[in-house]
């Protein structure tokens, strides 16, 4: 991805922190983001994502810090005097215009004439593929419609950012996921820069050129989607982006940029540093994700890396097939995910099978967290 993005900086955060009472919503949060990249703040709720939104389009003060826009400082600066424009969770479209005239309803005091003001919506329409519907009633709408409307009355000021908040979590499933290209298209096509607030990682791995992961108020890492896939920093990040198999781990050495450890259930392995990470000692956490193992009736002869164990549960998927498999030394069952090619569950509870895992697959997270050691 990335194709759109420049090496001008649109926004910059420094030192901003924000706190409500004695909770510390956003703490000390530094950023840069760039002219024509979408970016995505994804987190679970309550780690200050939209309070960090709400930061850069106006609607709340920081405590402490700066935020600097198009390479100026939005001190003092009010919601509605910045170049930015916010799309919101609940679309907050008017029910009693119709859709030219909630597209224009931001424009209407801006001292532009009648015939712009037209010239305008119609583009905005055109840009999010609603040209045509100008006169069609608010209530009329579909669930998608609506938030192309919305999408609409924000681009028809042409901010120089557009900042979404949880933009298609109203949405049904289906309807979504076709949103989240859509939204990705219309980013391509025009341009500028896309700031987006999320929980669901899937969407923002979909849609991110690249993705900051916040937990309890602080961003923990910030790199494109396939990066935070492959070499998450830390134990948080690696189990919100995806699923996880963790497995305790001893160093037994450490050359160059390979980690040679023992791990309960598969035994020796070699794997490589993930230059993400940064501490390790003597008690390593590492991580497998279940699409890289495999799981067989017989013992496999080409992985670096074997185990056996029984089938606790089988969770059916449709697209894919998940197996729960126990193995001697691990508290939690192994998650192994199969592609459902032949729509047969291969393997039932008690069945005895065998998994194997290349050393490449084993991600290094670094130094076992305090929570999960004797």
């Amino acid at each position: 991805m990335m194709e759109n993005r420049s090496d001008k900086k649109i926004i910059e955060i420094t030192g901003v922190t924000k706190r409500f009472g004695s909770f510390v919503a956003v703490c000390d949060l530094n950023l840069d983001l760039y002219q024509g990249e979408f970016f995505s703040l994804l987190g679970p709720s309550g780690c200050g994502k939209t309070t960090a939104l709400r930061i850069i389009a106006g609607f709340q003060d920081p405590d402490k810090g700066e935020i600097v826009i198009d390479g100026k400082s939005m001190r003092d600066v009010s919601a509605n005097k910045r170049p930015t424009n916010m799309v919101f969770q609940s679309y907050a479209i008017f029910p009693h215009l119709n859709v030219g005239n909630n597209v224009a309803f931001g424009l209407r005091k801006s001292g532009i004439s009648r015939s712009e003001i037209d010239d305008r919506v119609s583009e905005a329409l055109e840009m999010v593929e609603l040209d045509g519907l100008e006169k069609r009633s608010a209530e009329e709408l579909s669930g998608g419609q609506r938030q192309r409307v919305a999408l609409a009355r924000a681009l028809v000021l042409r901010p120089k950012v557009l900042l979404l908040d949880e933009p298609l979590s109203a949405l049904d499933k289906k309807l979504r996921e076709t949103m989240q290209l859509e939204l990705r298209r219309l980013q391509r096509s025009i341009g500028i820069t896309f700031v987006m607030v999320t929980h669901d990682q899937y969407e923002a791995m979909t849609m991110s050129d690249r993705i900051g992961v916040m937990f309890d108020g602080k961003l923990e890492q910030i790199d494109r989607p396939e990066d935070l896939y492959a070499r998450p920093c830390s134990k948080d990040v690696a189990s919100f982006i995806g699923g996880m198999n963790f497995l305790p781990a001893s160093l037994k050495e450490e050359s160059g940029n390979v980690l040679d450890i023992s791990t309960p259930g598969f035994g020796d392995m070699r794997i490589e540093i993930n230059s993400n990470v940064s501490k390790h000692g003597p008690k390593l956490l590492t991580g497998i994700r279940p699409e890289q193992l495999e799981i067989s009736a017989k013992k496999p002869s080409d992985y670096d890396a074997m185990a056996q164990g029984k089938v606790v549960d089988v969770a059916f998927y449709g697209e894919s097939i998940h197996y729960f498999v126990g193995l001697d030394g691990i508290d939690e069952p192994i998650t192994v995910a199969v592609p459902n090619y032949f729509h047969t569950m291969d393997y039932q509870r008690g069945d005895t099978v065998w998994l194997g895992v290349q050393n490449a697959s084993v991600i290094d997270l670094g130094e076992i967290p305090d929570n999960m050691k004797d």
